[in-house]
């Protein structure tokens, strides 16, 4: 699955470039502005709900600013 949408985070709406396959990382790519509002960082717990799948919590495993973006990989929590 890939695409570009509304993405939730912690419940907050944010537009994301999103890939995900199941079970597998899911890469986010949002603002800068939004990830500095949102505090998204190394090792943060995040509830994450991609268009047409249920919210899972993830853990953010790496952060890669490339302004004016910020590109996350986040892992399914077992």
């Amino acid at each position: 699955m890939r695409g570009t949408g509304p993405v939730t985070l912690n419940g907050v709406a944010v537009y994301a470039y999103f890939t995900a396959t199941e079970g597998a990382t899911i890469r986010l790519r949002v603002s800068v502005d939004e990830s500095d509002r949102l505090g998204l960082s190394e090792g943060h717990r995040v509830r994450v709900g991609l268009p047409d799948r249920e919210p899972v919590e993830v853990l953010v495993t790496e952060v890669r600013w490339v302004p004016p973006v910020v590109w996350l990989d986040l892992r399914p929590l077992a």
